[in-house]
């Protein structure tokens, strides 16, 4: 038997077979349903969802809206009240300018006079208390947000920078503790200058200066708000 032979009757028989398939009847109704069923299904879990979604967003959706408007509210508040940090660095810097008169100053030599020149300034300069040293010159800067009423003051030959801030607006970074009495400083240097900070009373305070520090101490011992 040839190649051609066998393929023949491979053929015939093949087409005898879907024949008889294509004459027998096939009962589709069980796939119908399902793809009826399963098509409802989609169709109305599509439409359930935002319904749902809407049943549970109106009656909360206020008080969501007043929860979040709180919450914000409070963050706003809370970062607007929060004191910023005092950098050492930077008042180092400052003591060097007011000490070399390389910044804006007024000279004064009394308390009463410093006080008198502050105030016309109007950037909102503090009252300045009596000062254990004498008065070279006064300024204002701006130091975390907020003004420093800077006075120069000269004890025993050195020069002392006295700085003064709302003590709601500034607070002391960690650093060395030292006590006097009831008083409690925190001391820093930094580039050769020596500083001590300490919360008298609603003042925030530094005295600073290339003097030691048990000196830099009893002078801001000696100053009372």
């Amino acid at each position: 038997m040839s190649g051609t032979d066998h393929q023949d009757r491979l053929d015939r028989a093949t087409s005898a077979r879907l024949s008889k398939l294509a004459g027998r009847s096939v009962d589709t109704r069980s796939l119908e349903e399902w793809a009826e069923q399963t098509l409802q299904g989609r169709v109305m879990g599509e439409v359930a969802r935002p319904v749902f979604w809407k049943l549970w967003w109106r009656p909360t959706s206020a008080a969501a809206a007043i929860l979040i408007l709180a919450v914000t509210g409070w963050l706003v508040l809370s970062n607007s009240a929060t004191s910023a940090l005092a950098a050492p660095t930077e008042l180092a810097r400052i003591h060097f300018d007011v000490a070399n008169g390389l910044a804006p100053h007024l000279r004064a030599s009394t308390v009463e006079e410093a006080n008198r020149l502050l105030a016309a300034q109007a950037n909102g300069a503090l009252e300045v208390p009596e000062l254990p040293g004498n008065i070279k010159s006064c300024c204002l800067h701006q130091h975390a947000a907020t003004t420093l009423t800077c006075v120069l003051i000269e004890r025993d030959g050195a020069l002392m920078t006295v700085a003064i801030a709302d003590g709601a607006a500034l607070r002391t970074p960690e650093g060395q503790p030292i006590s006097r009495g009831e008083r409690e400083f925190t001391a820093h240097t930094v580039n050769g200058i020596n500083m001590v900070m300490a919360h008298e009373g609603n003042r925030w305070l530094c005295v600073m200066g290339e003097a030691a520090m048990d000196v830099l101490v009893e002078v801001a011992k000696g100053i009372r708000f």
